[in-house]
């Protein structure tokens, strides 16, 4: 987390457990440990904001202080290489190593560095990490180009992440779409 966010801000701190959502906004990284373990000793997926907020009152993009990085998930296993019928494109990839071989491709392709991936459990999570802190306005563009160049070149990924406001898994916690629960 703290090679991906900004020094100053608000985190952000999500459980999910089903239907049931627990949302913290935190000033230290000690706060965020905190709730996420006990998001995960409830049995939670626990995800932090790829943002710092500039207050601690919501998770919203018109509350977005900063950001460090640009990222995108890579849904992996089994039924994500089906073709979605609203996009004609897959889902994702079969499994990992095909994502990540498709996401070095990719990067060759664009010209972008190697990134720093996670390993959410089932998919990948993808961040390049800026040298500066940029605002929402400065990433939102560099954001919506990077969504066209996945499907310009055929990166099969969640088009939904790029957005300012998203949240992503938390490294160390555990996916629990899976029985056993998965390390993230």
């Amino acid at each position: 987390l703290d090679a991906v966010l900004p020094l100053d801000g608000w985190f952000a701190v999500v459980g999910i457990k089903g239907k049931s959502i627990k949302q913290e906004l935190v000033e230290t990284r000690e706060e965020v440990d905190k709730f996420a373990a006990t998001f995960v000793s409830e049995g939670r997926n626990v995800f932090f904001g790829c943002a710092k907020y500039a207050t601690g009152e919501s998770r919203k993009q018109s509350n977005v202080l900063g950001i460090k990085s640009f990222w995108m998930d890579i849904d992996c296993g089994e039924g994500k290489e089906l073709v979605n019928s609203a996009t004609n494109r897959p889902f994702g990839y079969i499994d990992q190593s095909t994502g990540l071989v498709e996401l070095q491709r990719f990067c060759v392709l664009v010209g972008l560095p190697k990134p720093i991936i996670v390993n959410s459990g089932r998919g990948l999570h993808v961040y390049w990490v800026l040298e500066q802190t940029v605002t929402r306005k400065e990433w939102e563009p560099v954001a919506a180009r990077l969504n066209e160049l996945c499907i310009l070149h055929d990166l099969y990924v969640d088009s939904s992440v790029f957005e300012a406001a998203r949240v992503l898994r938390i490294p160390g916690t555990f996916n629990f779409k899976s029985d056993p629960p998965l390390d993230v």
